[in-house]
């Protein structure tokens, strides 16, 4: 690697990883685990995103914007992975 690829990428700082743990967390809390099919609030599927961008505003501001890009990437893409896998695993 040279200097700019490391400047670009950097050191994940800690609340980032707190932020993508928080956005798996919940995305997961999204899957109906008893099967009961109770409809989860609206507001529950912007939070994997909400968690994900502000782990990116973290590490923009620490300039680390490779993880930066990570973790936004992650916060967005999680429900849409999330359903892909339970749509693999469960059928349509």
């Amino acid at each position: 690697m040279n200097a700019s690829s490391k400047k670009l990428i950097g050191k994940c700082p800690l609340w980032t990883w707190v932020m993508m743990g928080l956005a798996l967390a919940s995305a997961l809390a999204l899957v109906d685990w008893n099967g009961s099919g109770e409809a989860k609030p609206l507001w529950m599927f912007f939070l994997p995103s909400a968690f994900g961008l502000a782990g990116g505003i973290i590490a923009t501001v620490k300039k680390s914007y490779g993880w930066g890009l990570i973790s936004v990437a992650l916060g967005v893409l999680a429900v849409q992975l999330l359903a892909l896998g339970v749509t693999l695993v469960q059928g349509p």
